[in-house]
């Protein structure tokens, strides 16, 4: 499996006979156009979603979009959270998103992929104290209907929660049995890689966390 983080929550993963692309909203593109392409919007923020992306050039793509997006469309698929649909040989479930939309869980090629969107434990420093705990019960209550391994998850790691920068990742690490994780919606600030390294030291995890540096950082896992 190639997996790409493009920029921000952007990620893009090749498998042997699929492509799945991941909220995509602004990084230039180039895709092989020898698989089919899955091109997913888990919802309708500006650091998630564009309307660019249904001009991507691509002979055989397929569009599964939050239903708090808006597009006219009858050859688009639209989910909302706690739903499982199969396309082709995807099956694709969701999750509720404490912030907007849905997360996404994927089966394909034997291969489990979650992708959190904007799901997270957005425990904002400042915050009355009955909204972030409305934020960690909810988000333990959507990881914990995660009940197989997860060969790759993307989770969110934003800075701007200060002191609970890793709050939801550790969480996510604590409930969710996944092989490999892929740190997301960094903003394009990839010193966050160097300090989430630090933070590992000193957590007890069989996971492999990949720590992307720049901007089209690409991992095979």
């Amino acid at each position: 499996m190639k997996v790409t983080l493009l920029n921000h929550s952007e990620v893009l993963i090749e498998l042997d006979h699929h492509i799945l692309l991941f909220d995509e909203y602004q990084a230039p593109l180039t895709i092989n156009k020898d698989k089919p392409l899955y091109i997913f919007a888990s919802h309708s923020h500006g650091d998630h979603f564009s309307r660019k992306i249904f001009s991507i050039d691509h002979p055989d793509k397929h569009y599964i979009l939050s239903d708090d997006i808006r597009a006219n469309n009858q050859d688009y698929t639209f989910v909302k959270p706690h739903q499982t649909i199969t396309i082709d040989d995807l099956e694709i479930s969701t999750l509720f998103s404490t912030d907007l939309g849905v997360a996404f869980i994927v089966k394909v090629e034997g291969q489990t992929i979650y992708f959190a969107g904007d799901l997270h434990d957005w425990d904002w420093p400042g915050e009355p104290e009955e909204d972030n705990t409305w934020q960690t019960t909810h988000y333990l209550e959507e990881i914990s209907l995660i009940k197989e391994p997860v060969d790759l998850a993307c989770v969110v790691v934003d800075d701007r929660l200060e002191e609970n920068t890793f709050k939801g990742f550790d969480e996510f690490l604590e409930h969710v049995n996944a092989k490999v994780l892929l740190p997301i919606h960094y903003f394009g600030h990839y010193r966050i890689s160097k300090e989430l390294s630090q933070h590992l030291e000193s957590v007890n995890t069989k996971t492999d966390v990949l720590l992307p540096e720049h901007a089209n950082h690409e991992f095979i896992i």
